[in-house]
């Protein structure tokens, strides 16, 4: 048997688990912060000395669930970059064959988690594989590289588009180039639509204060804003060169998208009629690559990150050789 482990709060783990259904797959889904000051503290207890078990983090019923994996079942711990959470949680799992999944390129860990070597080093004695969508972030650090999933979403109800181009995000040191982006669609006479929210703590400019948004969109909306555009943009943080949740949206909702991602030529999915990457903001480009008809993807290029078919082949059944 494989169980999948994730944060019940993550929307997008919420939404690419939903309607999730394998007979040789169990969805265990788990607090990420307790919620009292003493779960807290027992969090923190429990995944800094490896005896012990308080019984505060995670809560009972989760608990009552991780002690029924059998030793010779799987473990996929998805999208829990916290190691005080990963350590917490294996303690109370037999399993032998461990995986997890990061979604978050290693520089994002690394504010949370300080010397990410050795943090990775650590994590390494909990699990058997460690899985990142980045491809330099699995080559710097010993790391299997896993494309990103995604899953089958129904057509929306109404018909049409409501933008040209789409965006939305934390700005990220990103404002910039998007401000770049969008004036040069609006010299094209098309529109773009950018949800962008600032940075915590950081000052910002007030003529660019004045392209900023209060806070995030849920999931569900901006997969039905993305749902209504013709071209979706997705612009990386630095260090980063995976592909972000925008590709997949992108793949699966059929739409175009504008990438200064250089890796994207890399991708299986790659096309040229349908995904554009630029080093610049480039009008006629950009203008040039809108007019090309859309040419809709493969199922066949779909299949590798489907939720279903990923998580089997992320987590076999057979045990995996270990590090």
């Amino acid at each position: 048997m494989r169980h999948v482990i994730y944060n019940a709060k993550s929307e997008l783990a919420a939404f690419v688990f939903d309607g999730f259904r394998d007979k040789d797959t169990g969805l265990i889904p788990y607090r990420e912060m307790p919620g009292s000051w003493i779960g807290r503290v027992g969090r923190g207890v429990e995944s800094r000395f490896r005896g012990a078990r308080l019984g505060l983090y995670p809560d009972a019923g989760t608990r009552s669930r991780l002690r029924k994996i059998a030793p010779t079942d799987v473990v996929l711990f998805f999208a829990m970059e916290n190691l005080n959470n990963i350590a917490s949680v294996a303690k109370y799992i037999r399993a032998q064959t461990r995986h997890v999944f990061l979604w978050n390129p290693v520089a994002r860990i690394k504010a949370d988690l300080p010397h990410s070597r050795l943090q990775l080093h650590k994590l390494k004695q909990i699990v058997d594989a460690i899985h990142t969508f980045d491809q330099e972030d699995a080559a710097a650090y010993g790391l299997h590289f896993t494309p990103q999933p995604y899953r089958h979403v129904p057509p929306p109800a109404g018909a049409g588009s409501r933008h040209g181009f789409y965006f939305s995000g934390v700005d990220k040191g990103r404002l910039g180039l998007l401000l770049e982006l969008k004036a040069a669609v609006e010299q094209l006479g098309m529109s773009a639509h950018f949800h962008v929210v600032p940075d915590k703590g950081k000052d910002y400019a007030p003529a660019w204060q004045a392209h900023l948004q209060a806070g995030w969109i849920p999931y569900a909306r901006n997969l039905l804003e993305s749902q209504h555009t013709d071209c979706l943009v997705e612009i990386v943080q630095e260090h980063q060169s995976g592909a972000t949740l925008r590709s997949m949206e992108a793949l699966f909702l059929q739409k175009k998208i504008v990438t200064n991602r250089a890796s994207a030529r890399e991708d299986a999915y790659f096309d040229p009629d349908r995904v554009l990457v630029i080093e610049r903001v480039d009008a006629a480009e950009i203008g040039a690559f809108m007019r090309r008809p859309f040419q809709p993807v493969d199922p066949a290029l779909l299949a590798p990150h489907e939720i279903h078919a990923w998580v089997r082949r992320l987590a076999p059944l057979e045990r995996r050789a270990a590090w």
